[in-house]
């Protein structure tokens, strides 16, 4: 049933953001703006901050998301805008009443669009001079543009607006990040260390592994560590996005930023403050902007071209009607400005990270871990999706079943052995051996030369002899095993003879068959891959309803099976447990890792973290791709098609400057972020 074609290089292994060196919203690097020096604007910028260019759609929206620590904005913004707001009505008046000479009037809308916009302006001039076109040099084009056709009002208008659309766009991106930054302010910064009898506060950044951090009921957990003593229940919401409770014992590991509910606990640290599950998690969603999906990427490069192309048509529409048809110059110049103002496609820009954000806003509230919207795309288009059995569609905690003993041996002695070999794996089966040996206090012997042989079992010398344990690969011997129930026989015994079996049985997740069914509902093909017999994978299979299976594999051939996936849909996801399976969820178009043991290794080689025991998540995941995508598709063809629109219409002379702005670039963008961020609901 295996295939064993040489495996392709996977496209997804290869680094994508080196493609995205001009993704600004006018078609420039924005990347490099960040060096320049803002503070001296104090904080009445239009973001209100007091650093960075004003157009929201230039932000990466989550580079930075663990130094903000203040989600509320700026209110000092809207005091700025209302002072325009009231300069304007000022000379409205004079101009209407005609109390005093025009030139007063306009000399009052000059004052407002300097008081405004003087940030703006001088945003748009240090890019010119640095040879970069940003929708700020437009907007201040349009505006004084206005003025030399005397309608000082409407370049007032243009430039309050502008300021306030992009006061709004940056509340909103905040807002579709507010949960994240939230999250990021969950682990306590000091924490109880004790030294003997004594304790005293210490800075978190401070603590040194082999520490030990006293927690009380309702405090959070600082640090990752194992309980050295007391017993209690821990939340792991902000983790694995469950809120019922966890009950963790002397031995358990413990989560920083998670909370103590109950009882006294004392912690030993085993991880550095920067390495904790946490703190990777939080470093992930920082770095998830660069692994963009492939319609990010193009709207970039279409924007380098569309900005530029509107320019050019813009000086076109001034001039050619006058020269050629001896129109008003006057007349088409203000269309023109309307047009130049039309072009910024900052919403066409933005539509796309905003909902990936969103996407992962809401995975992450899940404790789904994504770690860019390249997985996201893939995933909303994917064909197949092959799971791993044991720890993924089945529980992993096998339980001893059963102990047969052949003629001479002691089954007690079989198991003694077998859990002294077994204590020294990381393989999930030796879970099984430890949990026994703590339950029936069995006194271990000491293993030398241990082995994992990759695929087949362990090896491992006690009291001189070799013992081997495994399954029936790793023995010379013609070993008949008649299983036909769902269920795992591990064969103990040396190079020359066998001393019994051991069957451990497992328990197919409740949640398995309708995880299952759904995908298979949505066209999606599943299949199992597992290292079980014939008889094992087939019971499995048939009781989930899973649409193929391969069994009796070695590791290798499961990346080959996964290979010839990939060749054959093109669009594939692997599910496992991240330790053992990191070959195939490699090589998978999107390697899916499930559950918290050995996440931290989970979330170094897959693309996506569920940190929960939950494979209904799944389908969550899944859901959630198709509806991100669905978003942005709608996003971008509504944003072409209400700017196409505009454009004609102001070219025809339909369209005043502050329509313009009001609707062709504030109203988009605001309506295409507000649609991205009901994906977090």
């Amino acid at each position: 049933m295996q295939t064993n074609h040489s495996a392709h290089k996977h496209d997804n292994l290869e680094e994508h953001h080196h493609h995205h060196d001009e993704d600004d919203c006018c078609g420039h690097n924005h990347h490099e703006e960040h060096h320049h020096e803002h503070h001296h604007h104090d904080d009445d910028d239009c973001c209100g901050h007091d650093h960075g260019p004003g157009c929201a759609c230039e932000a990466d929206l989550l580079e930075n998301i663990d130094k903000e620590v203040d989600v509320e904005q700026s209110k000092k913004p809207l005091g700025i805008f209302a002072v325009g707001i009231i300069l304007l009505a000022f000379g409205y008046g004079l101009e209407i009443f005609n109390v005093v000479n025009p030139v007063v009037s306009q000399v009052i809308f000059l004052i407002a669009v300097i008081y405004v916009g003087r940030h703006i302006i001088k945003d748009g001039i240090v890019h010119l001079f640095e040879g970069k076109v940003k929708i700020e040099l437009l907007i201040t084009i349009a505006t004084f543009g206005a003025f030399l056709l005397q309608s000082g009002e409407e370049g007032a208008m243009l430039m309050i607006l502008f300021y306030l659309g992009e006061y709004l766009e940056h509340y909103s991106l905040n807002k579709s990040k507010s949960s994240l930054i939230e999250l990021v302010k969950l682990t306590p910064d000091t924490a109880m260390v004790k030294h003997g009898d004594h304790e005293h506060e210490k800075a978190v950044s401070d603590i040194i592994i082999g520490d030990i951090v006293v927690v009380r009921p309702g405090d959070k957990i600082p640090v990752d560590g194992i309980i050295v003593e007391g017993t209690t229940s821990v939340n792991q919401a902000s983790i694995t996005g469950e809120s019922l409770a966890v009950s963790k014992s002397i031995g358990d590991e413990v989560y920083a930023s998670t909370i103590n509910e109950e009882g006294y606990i004392e912690i030993e640290v085993n991880k550095d403050n920067n390495d904790t599950i946490f703190a990777k998690i939080i470093e992930l969603i920082k770095n998830s902007e660069q692994n963009k999906a492939h319609i990010d990427v193009f709207i970039d490069r279409f924007a380098e071209y569309y900005t530029p192309i509107v320019v050019v048509l813009a000086i076109l529409v001034a001039i050619l009607p006058p020269i050629l048809y001896g129109a008003s110059i006057t007349d088409w110049t203000y269309r023109a400005l309307t047009l130049l103002v039309i072009s910024c496609p900052c919403a066409l820009v933005i539509s796309t990270p905003v909902s990936i954000v969103s996407a992962i806003t809401k995975g992450t509230k899940n404790g789904i871990i994504i770690k860019g919207g390249e997985y996201i795309e893939e995933l909303a288009r994917i064909k197949e999706v092959l799971f791993d059995k044991t720890g993924t569609l089945t529980e992993g905690k096998l339980e001893i079943n059963e102990v047969q003993a052949c003629d001479g041996y002691d089954k007690a002695e079989i198991l003694k052995i077998a859990c002294s070999i077994e204590s020294k794996s990381k393989h999930p089966i030796a879970h099984t051996f430890v949990q026994y040996k703590k339950d029936h206090s069995l006194e271990l012997e000491e293993v030398e030369n241990f082995e994992s042989i990759a695929g087949k079992g362990l090896k491992g010398d006690i009291n001189g002899q070799t013992y081997f344990i495994g399954n029936k690969t790793l023995f010379s011997q013609d070993i008949n095993l008649e299983n036909n129930k769902m269920s795992t026989t591990v064969i103990i015994g040396t190079e020359n003879e066998i001393y019994g079996l051991i069957t451990l049985k497992d328990k197919i997740r409740d949640e398995t068959p309708s995880t299952i069914a759904s995908l298979n509902a949505k066209g999606i093909k599943t299949t199992m891959i597992t290292g079980d017999n014939e008889a094992t994978a087939k019971l499995v299979a048939d009781e989930i309803g899973l649409s193929n299976y391969y069994a009796d594999l070695l590791p290798q051939d499961k990346v080959n099976i996964v290979s010839n996936a990939v060749s054959k849909h093109h669009d594939v996801a692997m599910v496992g447990d991240g330790v053992n399976d990191t070959p195939s969820l490699a090589r998978a178009n999107v390697g899916i890792a499930m559950g918290l043991e050995g996440a931290d290794v989970a979330i170094e080689t897959a693309d996506i973290v569920l940190l929960e025991d939950k494979l209904s998540k799944i389908n969550l995941l899944v859901d959630l791709a198709k509806k991100t995508m669905g978003k942005i598709k709608f996003n971008v063809a509504f944003c072409l098609s209400v700017k196409v629109i505009l454009m004609i219409l102001g070219i025809a002379g339909y369209i005043s400057l502050w329509e313009a702005v009001l609707i062709g670039d504030m109203g988009i963008t605001l309506l295409v972020v507000g649609n991205s961020l009901l994906l977090a609901k």
